[in-house]
């Protein structure tokens, strides 16, 4: 692999970040260990963007349950997750509709606001205030 030079460092701090919770994950399920799965996902900034810890807990819940055949490490988690999901009340899940709540524009909505389409095009170009290198 060619070697490209160092990443800038909030590109590498990202990059970091996901290494981490990577990492977590691998033990997690080497180990069986549910509670390093959901410190995963706790610390995964995606989930932790839109979720608390009860949800995660239950996320993490329903996915083993739902993954079971698949996760024989977790047996005695699964069995747990069983009964907290059967006899806890659950968290109902938002109405949230992720990147499909963006309206799509028609091609007669886009020429109509044509020309603030061009002003906002021009002004995200920030190599406008400084000089190329």
């Amino acid at each position: 692999m060619p070697h490209v030079g160092e990443l800038p460092l909030g590109c590498a701090s990202v990059c970091q970040t996901s290494i981490s919770v990577q990492r977590l994950s691998v033990e997690a399920a080497i180990l069986g260990n549910d509670q390093l799965l959901r410190q995963a996902f706790m610390m995964d900034p995606l989930v932790g963007a839109v979720c608390n810890p009860p949800e995660i807990w239950q996320l993490v819940d329903e996915m083993l349950v739902a993954q079971e055949q698949w996760l024989p490490q977790y047996v005695e988690a699964i069995e747990l997750a069983k009964e907290r999901l059967s006899s806890e009340e659950l968290i109902p899940t938002r109405n949230y509709k992720g990147a499909a709540r963006l309206k799509t524009k028609s091609i007669k909505e886009m020429q109509e606001n044509r020309d603030e389409a061009m002003k906002n095009a021009t002004e995200a170009d920030k190599a406008k205030e400084r000089p190329s290198l």
